[in-house]
């Protein structure tokens, strides 16, 4: 009766390994979500581009509508080596470009100074009449870091290719 409880044991002990058909399905199961993530992630790169052009898009309106809104100057510069936009205002006690105060983020309330390159692209070029800045005045109308109408359309270049447009005679900005 020993002898058949042993023999009993044997048969009976439990798999430690994954059958065949087990690794085929998870082998399956794995090709189908690289198929589905690969297509997705080779968006990611353009879909960065696209949201940093937007980024520096939206600080040049707001600063344009800043100074329409309130009857003061506003500028845009930009640093290509430290990959920084930042915006500045006028300050309506001590008017003038010497005197300009750094604009606040409406929604961090904090200095109005976007760093690129860390998490999207970054910042290749800024051209406003070879200046890196932008002036706008309460007209919303484009004017170079001298103060002199520019005389082509400014542009911002980002990595990737991406190009915020600022025309020249109405201000109105674009992303080509």
């Amino acid at each position: 009766m020993d002898g058949e409880k042993k023999d009993h044991a044997v048969l009976y002990r439990p798999s430690s390994g994954f059958t065949l058909i087990e690794l085929v399905v998870v082998v399956s199961i794995l090709g189908i979500m690289a198929a589905v993530a690969g297509p997705s992630l080779n968006n990611l790169a353009s879909s960065r581009q696209a949201l940093g052009a937007s980024r520096v898009r939206t600080v040049l309106v707001f600063a344009q509508q800043t100074a329409m809104a309130s009857d003061l100057d506003t500028w845009v510069s930009f640093d290509t080596s430290a990959e920084q936009v930042s915006a500045y205002v006028e300050d309506p006690s001590n008017r003038g470009k010497a005197n300009r105060l750094t604009m606040t983020d409406p929604l961090s309330l904090s200095a109005l100074v976007l760093q690129l390159g860390n998490t999207g692209p970054g910042l290749s070029s800024a051209d406003f009449n070879s200046t890196t800045e932008v002036h706008f005045d309460q007209s919303g109308r484009p004017y170079d870091a001298d103060g002199a109408a520019l005389s082509s359309d400014g542009t911002v270049g980002l990595d990737g290719g991406q190009t915020v447009r600022v025309t020249k005679t109405t201000g109105l900005v674009t992303i080509d």
